[in-house]
């Protein structure tokens, strides 16, 4: 296997209802991708006037394997792309910063 660039970028989905990320190759193809939904964890968002800023982080690797994951901590969303198992990139969604809120329904 050969060294290859991937792009990893988390943004919030057309109908702002949850986040994407997406893992694109270097030929700009997801390879591989996770989706969260405001819903599953009691989350909504706060007006129509915002507009988060996707977040991206490019890296170099040598993996057979790509995987996403994402856990919920204190407030944030931590997605980290994992290479054969190992880290290679980490991005976090904060609440604030998205504008989002507990949803009282």
């Amino acid at each position: 296997m050969s060294m290859e660039t991937y792009t990893l970028r988390v943004e919030e989905t057309e109908t702002h209802g949850g986040i994407s990320a997406d893992v694109y190759d270097g030929d700009d193809v997801i390879a591989t991708s996770t989706h969260v939904a405001y819903d599953d964890y009691g989350l909504a968002v706060t007006g129509d006037d915002r507009n988060p800023e996707a977040a991206t982080e490019k890296v170099t690797a040598d993996a057979l394997s790509l995987d996403v994951q994402v856990e919920r901590i204190d407030g944030r969303f931590e997605f980290r792309l994992l290479g054969d198992g190992e880290e290679l990139a980490r991005e976090s969604v904060t609440d604030d910063d998205w504008e989002l809120e507990r949803d009282e329904k």
